[in-house]
């Protein structure tokens, strides 16, 4: 999601920890805003990370994509994007689209991520279903809006509450609705070997000295595991993996702990100039120059 190109709005209201996300306890936040939208506005098509998405319609109407599939949407419409989804949002040119958004996730070890947010009944939701229509999601909307700007004690742990109740009240929804789309077993366990590609890569991103060893440590053929992981997130296992990386690299860089050359050596880079080469290919900065404006403030 480097670089990307907002919609052209008439009003945005965004805290933006895309880069570097927000950890509350076990909450990890991404984005949370609001945005009023130009006529004809349209955002370009970008793949979201390992993130949960949810839009909701203040008013106006418009269509959101979820991958190459367009599904309309209208006022009190609540609208679940799910991990690494291709995403695309056309605002209509005479009723407009103002809308709510929060991207987030939880960590790894956490039970609410497993056992809520990440279960089957939210991370296979089917097309058909992402759309939720009721008046009542507006009300946690403002109050998250409201709270992140708290600065008290537990203003923290007040916004994680509510982001957890909040999951809980979607997934008991979608619970009580019944599904009628069929999904193959086949489907179904390329999701989950995807799934699988992801938690590795994440779990070994320090010594992964070969791509193919993800598809021997799941045994399965590499060619095959690179087509499902390009069919699921638009972008190839080699991309993923640099992208992770590279991230790493920014966070060890802001902590301060590691010079660049032992980061480098960490990340299992093949050399300093190679490190410093792709750095600044994603960030457009040198890794010298960006330690040299994490001191500076």
């Amino acid at each position: 999601m480097k670089n990307l190109d907002t919609i052209k709005n008439k009003f945005l209201y965004d805290f933006n920890f895309l880069m570097d996300p927000k950890i509350i306890n076990e909450l990890i936040l991404y984005q949370l805003g609001e945005i009023y939208c130009d006529d004809n506005a349209v955002s370009k098509t970008h793949t979201h990370w390992d993130f949960f998405e949810l839009t909701f319609i203040v008013s106006g109407k418009g269509v959101i994509y979820c991958d190459d599939v367009p599904i309309k949407v209208k006022k009190n419409d609540l609208f679940v994007s799910l991990p690494f989804e291709r995403h695309k949002i056309i605002s209509d040119s005479k009723e407009p689209l103002r809308y709510y958004f929060i991207s987030f996730s939880f960590i790894p070890d956490s039970k609410f991520k497993t056992d809520i947010l990440y279960s089957p009944t939210l991370l296979h939701l089917p097309t058909h279903l992402r759309v939720h229509n009721s008046q009542a999601w507006a009300t946690t909307f403002v109050s998250l809006l409201s709270v992140i700007q708290e600065s008290t004690k537990f203003s923290d742990l007040k916004f994680e509450l509510m982001v957890k109740t909040f999951c809980i009240s979607l997934w008991q929804t979608y619970q009580e609705l019944p599904t009628t789309q069929y999904t193959s077993p086949k489907g179904f366990e390329e999701q989950n070997l995807f799934y699988k590609i992801i938690h590795y890569i994440d779990e070994h991103l320090t010594n992964i000295n070969n791509l193919t060893e993800i598809a021997d440590a799941l045994h399965y053929n590499y060619v095959y595991i690179s087509r499902i992981f390009k069919l699921k997130s638009g972008k190839s296992i080699y991309q993923y993996f640099s992208e992770r990386k590279l991230l790493l690299a920014e966070q060890l860089l802001k902590e301060g702990d590691m010079s660049i050359t032992k980061i480098a050596e960490h990340l299992n880079y093949s050399s300093i100039y190679v490190f410093s080469r792709s750095f600044k290919k994603y960030f457009g900065v040198s890794p010298s120059f960006y330690e040299s404006q994490q001191n500076k403030e």
